[in-house]
């Protein structure tokens, strides 16, 4: 078991992420009050430009198998759009830099959905090609959601 970061889209560039990490720090001041010691935090993150809405506790199913990840590893998310409480919200569409917050999730469980069949049929041809599908998921929970 060991922590990794997990990047939004495993594809970016190291020249991004540089340019990433010289951001300024923006100033959470009350958004760090008004939270309660991270009780009424929450965020969105994003997964493979898809947006999950997450608190701490909170357990998000992947309708995939990601890459390289087991059962019981730690990820550390670096691509995080909002941060907010009941009071004060702080949105950045580029992207909060990743000084300002820690969000760590635990691969609980990877699975599979149920098996169903896909029935695949040409434009004006009676024969339909049946094909099985029973594609993975990958279940999340939220351990760590705080403001540095």
């Amino acid at each position: 078991m060991f922590a990794r970061t997990f990047q939004g889209a495993l594809s970016l560039s190291s020249r991004r992420l540089a340019s990433t990490s010289a951001k300024i720090v923006p100033d959470l001041v009350p958004l760090k009050l008004d939270s309660i010691g991270s009780q009424s935090l929450y965020s969105v993150i994003s997964i493979y430009n898809k947006k999950y809405l997450v608190t701490k506790g909170d357990k998000i199913i992947l309708p995939f198998k990601l890459k390289d990840a087991e059962v019981g590893d730690s990820l550390i998310f670096n691509q995080v759009l909002t941060l907010g409480s009941p009071q004060y919200t702080y949105h950045d569409a580029k992207g909060i830099p990743q000084e300002a917050y820690n969000i760590q999730a635990k691969v609980v469980e990877i699975t599979r959905e149920p098996y169903y069949e896909v029935i695949r049929k040409k434009q004006r041809c009676r024969r339909g090609k049946t094909i099985p599908v029973e594609p993975y998921q990958t279940h999340l929970m939220i351990n760590e959601l705080k403001l540095t």
